[in-house]
């Protein structure tokens, strides 16, 4: 008989080991699943933590990314990647530094066997494996309950769980009963809200129990009786001088997080790989002074063949950037983007460091020589995406530049409880399409069409009213140039993702659009790029369609599917003046409209009108002559 082998010995887990409660993407850390969002995971619902719980697994230098032209708007030092899991092997186990910290959110459960409502301890308790809770009142095995669905926000931020005790008592003369005993019950009739209804066994009789029905719950004044808690679940704080009124939300409804976030494409000088190389060191350099600054360097010139006066060089171009004493501005900031998108940039590898910026320009083909002026093709781009703030109920537009005095004023939620020099933030790097418009024939465009601009008023004086209503400043204005050069980005979106391949959700837009009364040069330009940080469009798919011979084709070919909607003709001849929220003309699902994630503006102050002409044919589209 052969001797049993011996168990090999295992190290025991380190002592961060902690069990995940599920995965998301890192991009998603900073746009749907971001700081103070509610998101869904295998073991519950949790609410990714702010800034000072994520500074505790975001050390690593690994996570440290930078770009100076959005740290300078946003007034921060650097930025942060999420962090990447380690598993531990021979377990289930993470390290704990390299998770996201999260809270449960919404703390109150339903048990699907009994339908009792409650949270941790009362009547719930956490499960072996520390993340799901389950209800112990069956016999036989626990039950996994489930979050419920419904939550209250206020418009500054302040989220907190539906007052389950208060709507269910808030007719009893003596109000809420010392022990109450919830449970969620249905008529049984239908799937509406008014079906359901919430009781406590705990009062009234055996019988006749005191309950409330949820059919009002989402109404306008249903709970302008119960003050705004001021609860912050993702800062572990309230704020007790909330006078804002609450409102009631689906848990998984999009207006329940609105993230506020800003972008800046990597350009030169930043690019630059001399530059590149300069800010892998910033944090050393900062703390040395100018004299030493060249014994400092030499080594590193060294290990990459370059001299030291190029890497000089490089570090004053980047100090210069932060400390030109002008304050620069989101729209500035687009004009330099604009400029560099303009003109050829291929600039050299160094020491194995590749820039993080090359763009091709030419003249468009001849069947689009009358609409356009040039054509780019940034076959290696790089954005970063910084997540600043967020709001609820509805979307709060602001420039990166007054992100942190609307935080201050209340109208963004903040990340953090003191304010941080730093930001977590994505990379995307990928390809894109630049396409400029030609001015002499825009501005001859709209010169001709004097409806034009009577139809672009309507839907300026839409937007001002909603920005009027909600608070927030509009450094911009809609005009037939904003919506010329918006509603064919999204038409040619949607046409590529048709003809090409791309999921429209792997596409994204951005704008470069101002007038000649604004700051900085007259824009007109769009830049289609892959928006998703996978392998999507990254070797090369999406730059190939600037090639002239398959461009030309495919933008006629969105011109003559936008001059028919499956919708019209409603589409068409839909009124500005009565756009209501959606802030657009002739624009609908089957003609414009594209995942919120492609789009720069919610999907609003969009007309297809202006591309192909009206019904009533009182101006012609720009295109018209296609």
């Amino acid at each position: 008989m052969a001797r049993a082998p011996r168990k090999p010995k295992t190290a025991p887990p380190p002592e961060d080991a902690i069990e995940p409660l599920g995965t998301v993407r890192r991009s998603q850390l900073v746009s749907t699943f971001g700081i103070g969002a509610i998101v869904d995971l295998e073991k519950g619902s949790f609410m990714p933590m702010g800034l000072e719980d994520w500074e505790r697994v975001t050390k690593l230098p690994s996570l440290t990314i930078g770009e100076p032209r959005l740290q300078a708007m946003l007034g921060v030092s650097h930025f942060r990647l999420g962090p990447v899991k380690e598993d531990i092997p021979g377990s289930s186990q993470v390290r704990g530094r390299s998770a996201a910290p999260a809270v449960r959110f919404p703390e109150w459960h339903e048990c699907p066997k009994c339908h009792r409502l409650g949270r941790e301890g009362a009547p719930f308790e956490l499960a072996a494996d520390g993340g799901r809770l389950v209800c112990n009142g069956h016999s036989g095995a626990p039950v996994r309950t489930s979050p419920v669905r419904f939550v209250v926000a206020c418009r500054r931020g302040h989220l907190s769980d539906f007052p389950w005790d208060w709507w269910t008592h808030r007719e009893r003369p003596e109000g809420i009963c010392p022990t109450p005993t919830l449970y969620l019950g249905s008529h049984g009739r239908s799937a509406a809200l008014a079906d359901l209804f919430v009781k406590c066994t705990a009062c009234g009789t055996k019988d006749r129990p005191t309950r409330a029905s949820l059919g009002n719950a989402f109404g306008g004044a249903a709970l302008s009786g119960f003050r705004c808690t001021g609860y912050r679940p993702w800062l572990h704080d309230r704020q007790d001088d909330c006078d804002q009124p609450v409102r009631a939300l689906q848990r998984g409804a999009s207006n329940v997080h609105f993230g506020v976030p800003c972008s800046a494409l990597s350009i030169p000088p930043a690019s630059e790989a001399a530059s590149l190389i300069i800010q892998e060191m910033r944090a050393i350099l900062d703390g040395v002074s100018e004299d030493t600054l060249p014994a400092v360097l030499t080594g590193v010139a060294k290990q990459y063949g370059v001299t030291v006066d190029q890497l000089l060089a490089a570090y004053r171009k980047l100090r210069t950037l932060e400390n030109s004493g002008v304050s620069l501005t989101e729209r500035l900031a687009r004009a330099e983007e604009y400029e560099a998108l303009s003109e050829n940039r291929e600039d050299p590898v160094i020491g194995g460091v590749v820039p993080q910026f090359l763009n091709h320009v030419s003249d468009p083909p001849p069947g689009l020589a009358q609409w356009f002026d040039l054509i780019g093709a940034a076959s290696r781009l790089r954005e970063v995406r910084a997540l600043a703030g967020f709001s609820r109920i509805e979307p709060y537009p602001v420039s990166a530049e007054s992100v942190r005095k609307a935080i201050e004023e209340g109208l963004v939620a903040p990340l953090s409880k003191t304010p941080r020099d730093w930001l977590p933030a994505a990379e995307i790097r990928g390809e894109g399409i630049f396409l400029r418009f030609r001015r002499s024939a825009v501005e001859d465009w709209i010169d001709r069409n004097s409806k034009l601009r009577d139809r672009a008023a309507e839907l300026e004086n839409r937007s001002q009213q909603i920005a009027d209503q909600r608070g927030y400043v509009r450094d911009y204005s809609v005009t037939p140039r904003l919506l010329l050069v918006h509603s064919f980005a999204h038409a040619l979106i949607r046409q590529i993702s048709v003809e090409c391949g791309y999921s429209a959700s792997a596409l994204r837009e951005r704008l470069y659009v101002a007038e000649e009364d604004q700051a900085g040069p007259v824009m007109n330009g769009v830049l289609v790029y892959t928006g998703s940080p996978d392998s999507e469009g990254s070797l090369g798919g999406l730059v190939r369609l600037a090639e002239p011979e398959l461009l030309e084709p495919i933008v006629l070919r969105t011109l003559r599917s936008a001059g028919w909607c499956g919708s019209d003709p409603v589409c068409i001849e839909t009124d500005p003046a009565v756009s209501g929220e959606r802030v657009s003309g002739a624009a609908c699902h089957c003609c414009l409209l594209l995942p919120e994630t492609a789009c720069e503006k919610f999907n609003r102050e969009l007309d297809r009108a202006v591309l192909v002409g009206d019904a009533e044919n009182t101006f012609k589209g720009y295109f018209s002559n296609v």
